[in-house]
């Protein structure tokens, strides 16, 4: 059985290209694969401490500390994970250039083995989210059985966008160099690290479909709200996510016969 024209032994190879991935982004380091858990929480401690201690923030209608860390958290670890997930994709091609030339394989599978490694800070960060509402006293409810479901549109989303950057990169080197810049816009342009309702009223109806927005909104409301994701939400990832797959794909298979004369 084929599914857009990947079968199951292409899921092996996947699973082979992401403990590979996995183990050489942290190959020489003395500390290892325990980055993967430290880098993220760092930078999650700084941007706590920014928004609770040096611009505090605080929740409509919640007060205290703990419920607009726990907030802040649930939006940002997602953002970890599409961040490094669109990171990771962008460069795979480029990075893995002795596979692509010498070895008869779908290279479109290395732009989702770099999107799946965002799942690890998403991973810390869900972590964290979880513990923090242990220790609030406040427990989790039925609807976090949505959190699975959302992860997978969150692959399905960054894979997709992966897909397009990876066969972009190959001819455009910018496309790396200028990514972490249009991420770090895409962070404070999105309703992440502040509430919608800080946002001017005029420009709302087009922040509340942005998908950077919907992904967070959908990790928020059966982490924190303890309520299943709206409906709409997640038909529009799902539509989004689909859009973006078909489209990545068609891209990147009508550019890889020209990898080799640019790798």
């Amino acid at each position: 059985m084929t599914l857009a024209g990947f079968d199951r032994r292409d899921l092996g190879m996947v699973l082979s290209l992401f403990r590979m991935a996995l183990g050489d982004r942290f190959l020489g380091s003395a500390l290892g694969l325990i980055w993967a858990v430290l880098a993220p929480l760092m930078l999650m401690g700084i941007f706590v401490f920014v928004f609770t201690f040096v611009f505090p923030g605080r929740l409509p209608g919640r007060d205290g500390t703990l419920p607009f860390v726990i907030w802040l958290i649930s939006g940002y670890g997602p953002w970890l994970g599409i961040s490094e997930g669109l990171s990771s994709a962008t460069t795979s091609v480029t990075s893995n250039s002795g596979i692509v030339k010498n070895i008869a394989f779908k290279s479109e599978l290395l732009p989702v083995v770099g999107a799946m490694l965002g799942l690890v800070p998403l991973s810390v960060g869900l972590s964290m989210v979880v513990v923090l509402k242990l220790v609030s006293g406040e427990g989790l409810s039925w609807a976090v059985i949505a959190v699975p479901v959302v992860i997978a549109l969150q692959l399905l989303f960054v894979s997709g966008l992966g897909l397009f950057l990876s066969a972009l990169n190959v001819f455009v080197r910018d496309t790396a160099i200028a990514l972490p810049s249009v991420l770090t816009i895409l962070l404070f342009a999105s309703p992440i690290f502040y509430p919608l309702t800080a946002y001017p009223a005029a420009i709302r109806t087009i922040l509340i479909f942005n998908p950077f927005y919907v992904l967070a909104e959908c990790y928020r409301a059966p982490l924190l709200v303890g309520s299943f994701p709206p409906i709409w939400m997640l038909i529009y990832l799902a539509v989004f996510s689909g859009v973006l797959i078909a489209g990545g794909l068609w891209w990147f298979r009508r550019l890889k016969s020209f990898f080799d004369t640019r790798l």
